[in-house]
């Protein structure tokens, strides 16, 4: 356990508004002095920063990414050219920003993102990407001086901070496109669209417009695509969804390479990075997939996937209590009644887990008929084709060996 986590072991993790603190925190460690890209986003934030920052690092830059959250250590937020940070630099800048921390009161994510610029700056970084945790208006990540800002598709998700339309979640997400900011708007509804865009002045560019994929192919090894519809990508990233992060990917680090960091783009032909539940295959035969989703878009998408590559299997599901989870069950639902499968729930070790009792209510409610409870995930053990999925903490109770 790194010094960060016993610090925060026995401390609230909550969300609290206001960009105050970070501010006055970011500005006496000094900032940073390097172009960055800022990707906000419901949906495709994490695949699309890593394939932005192994965009960047193929063209032979130093690159420093920041994610969250993590699914099995908290070395996966911060990362220099694809590698996890080690626990002994992790911490050794956390003592350096300690006194900042317990100074301004810093909440848990606060203090992740203060933690990533001193690790960035101990590897002095050419670049580096950064994704927003929550909305993007209010976002700590939001308070540093971006060059490019990318909006991946945006849905409903965190109803009770950001909002409760697609539209009103949108303006949140659209409040890291600030002045002087390159915009780069991935795959999005024209309502979405034109409501980032309407108080935007600067250069942007738009998925469909300016970049875009053709020929889309996927199977368990990768999705490939034709960029432009003339060079042809690959990524091991799976599911069409990928080719349009991919393809946003792209963008951006195209024009953070060119215009900010002052070198000529060379379009990578593959991209080799993948992200821990992300259409992860856990085993080949019978196929076991673990994915993150945890809002009706992102479980609609998984589906999709899974349909495409013909995968007929039974779901093992989960999630937190302050999730959409009558609406995420409906899309479970709609697959298992075409996959013939059965909903296996368990309950999540998370002080916000949705209980037993309340995921089986609902599924009962939907007319889901074939449900059983489990305790823990034997990856090894599972005999069928199954899809484990319904938040980012579930990851905990797979068991893969």
């Amino acid at each position: 356990m790194t010094l960060f986590e016993e610090f925060f072991r026995k401390k609230e993790f909550i969300w609290k508004p206001g960009l105050g603190r970070i501010r006055k925190a970011v500005e006496a460690f000094g900032g940073k002095n390097y172009p960055s890209v800022i990707v906000a986003g419901t949906n495709g934030k994490g695949s699309t920063s890593l394939m932005i920052a192994e965009a960047l690092r193929k063209q032979g830059f130093k690159v420093g990414l920041f994610t969250s959250p993590h699914l099995f250590r908290f070395s996966e937020r911060i990362k220099v050219n694809g590698e996890e940070a080690s626990e002994e630099l992790l911490n050794s800048c956390f003592e350096e920003i300690l006194p900042l921390i317990e100074k301004e009161k810093l909440t848990y994510f606060e203090s992740s993102l203060l933690l990533a610029l001193s690790v960035f700056r101990r590897e002095k970084v050419d670049c580096a990407v950064f994704e927003v945790g929550l909305g993007g208006r209010l976002d700590a990540t939001n308070v540093l001086n971006h060059q490019v800002g990318v909006i991946t598709a945006v849905g409903i998700d965190h109803r009770n901070f950001l909002g409760s339309t697609v539209e009103e979640i949108a303006k949140e997400k659209g409040g890291v496109l600030k002045e002087g900011i390159v915009a780069v708007i991935s795959k999005n509804s024209k309502k979405v669209k034109e409501i980032l865009l309407k108080n935007f002045k600067g250069e942007a560019y738009i998925h469909g417009n300016d970049f875009w994929e053709e020929d889309v192919k996927t199977s368990t090894k990768g999705t490939e695509f034709y960029y432009l519809g003339q060079l042809k990508v690959k990524t091991a990233l799976i599911g069409r969804h990928q080719a349009v992060n991919c393809s946003t990917a792209i963008k951006a680090a195209h024009i953070l390479c060119e215009n900010f960091l002052k070198k000529k783009f060379l379009i990578p032909r593959k991209f080799d990075s993948k992200l821990p539940g992300r259409f992860e295959l856990l085993k080949e035969n019978p196929p076991v997939i673990l994915d993150v989703a945890h809002n009706p878009d992102a479980l609609k998408t998984l589906f999709e996937t899974a349909r495409g590559l013909k995968i007929k299997g039974d779901v093992i599901y989960s999630g937190l209590r302050d999730k959409e989870q009558e609406e995420n069950l409906k899309v479970v639902a709609e697959y298992l009644n075409w996959s013939s499968g059965k909903l296996y729930l368990t309950e999540i070790e998370n002080e916000r887990a949705a209980s037993l009792e309340e995921l089986l209510k609902i599924s009962k409610k939907l007319g889901l008929k074939r449900i059983e409870t489990i305790n823990r995930i034997k990856v090894p053990e599972i005999l069928r084709p199954t899809i484990i999925t319904g938040s980012f903490y579930i990851g905990e109770k797979v068991e893969r060996a």
